[in-house]
């Protein structure tokens, strides 16, 4: 399914950007640091280049990469995502294409969503999972907030406890200027309707039916000051997931716990490939 690649190349623990062919559109791949492989999976707001967590994982002598799901961080919106289904088939064609499959996954709300959604049919895409705060069960008496439907002041506030760790999505770049400042927003934009469109109506979409098929095993992490995904679900997965290894609690951390602690999330997940 890969027709070409473009790439620019990193220094130190910068990321570079390669960008692939893939069912019919583009996807971004960011990618940093030397060491051992590992894949992450991005939440609500995508990878942009300067997402701290890349830094902070090959700061930790971590090789990480980063693809960009269809309509994230500069990727292509593809009109083929309608429900859940599409976006599974679509994320396993772009572990491939990244050349992720089979190794540890690192993976945030939305993201791990999907990643777990993937795992459940397809047990040979991940040899394991750390999951940031997880999307994907519902219970009515204890309801997942929606960013959404609020402003974007409020959901800068619900996506992290720090909320100028996400300046770098939210604001426009000083010196930015003309088309490329459209560009940018027109990114910004469609990473945002993108987010949206997996949590509406509601961030569940039958997993509670295929999480026990979910084999392999689970690191999961969640934030204490969680505004979207309350802290009772590292419970209630924790319950459901048939191998989880590890649990953390990251103090003062957000639902975006890789915006608000990425030092955090690298030790833990140095920790768990070894």
């Amino acid at each position: 399914m890969t027709t070409g690649t473009t790439s620019s190349q990193p220094s130190s623990d910068q990321c570079s950007t390669d960008r692939l062919s893939l069912s019919g559109g583009e996807v971004v791949i960011r990618r940093a640091g030397s060491g051992r492989p590992v894949g992450y999976l991005h939440g609500l707001i995508g990878t942009p280049p300067t997402a701290p967590v890349l830094g902070a994982l090959a700061r930790s002598g971590l090789q990480v990469t980063a693809p960009c799901l269809p309509g994230f961080s500069g990727s292509t919106h593809n009109d083929n995502t309608r429900n859940i289904h599409d976006w599974v088939y679509l994320t396993s064609a772009l572990i491939d294409a990244a050349g992720i499959t089979g190794g540890p996954l690192v993976a945030s709300s939305v993201g791990a969503m999907v990643a777990l959604e993937l795992a459940a049919i397809r047990p040979e895409a991940f040899s394991q999972l750390i999951l940031l705060a997880p999307l994907g069960l519902w219970a009515d008496d204890d309801p997942v907030a929606d960013p959404f439907a609020t402003t974007i002041s409020n959901q800068r506030r619900l996506l992290t406890a720090d909320p100028t760790v996400t300046a770098t999505f939210f604001d426009d770049p000083a010196g930015m200027h003309g088309s490329e400042l459209v560009e940018y927003g027109v990114d910004r934009y469609a990473t945002r309707t993108s987010g949206a469109s997996l949590v509406w109506p509601i961030p569940e979409h039958g997993l509670v039916k295929r999480i026990e098929r979910v084999t392999m095993p689970v690191t999961l992490v969640w934030g204490s000051l969680d505004a979207i995904a309350p802290i009772s679900y590292l419970d209630r997965f924790s319950t459901l997931l048939p191998n989880v290894v590890e649990t953390h609690v990251v103090e003062g951390a957000g639902h975006l716990i890789d915006w608000d602690k990425p030092e955090a999330i690298a030790d833990i997940v140095q920790a768990a490939v070894g």
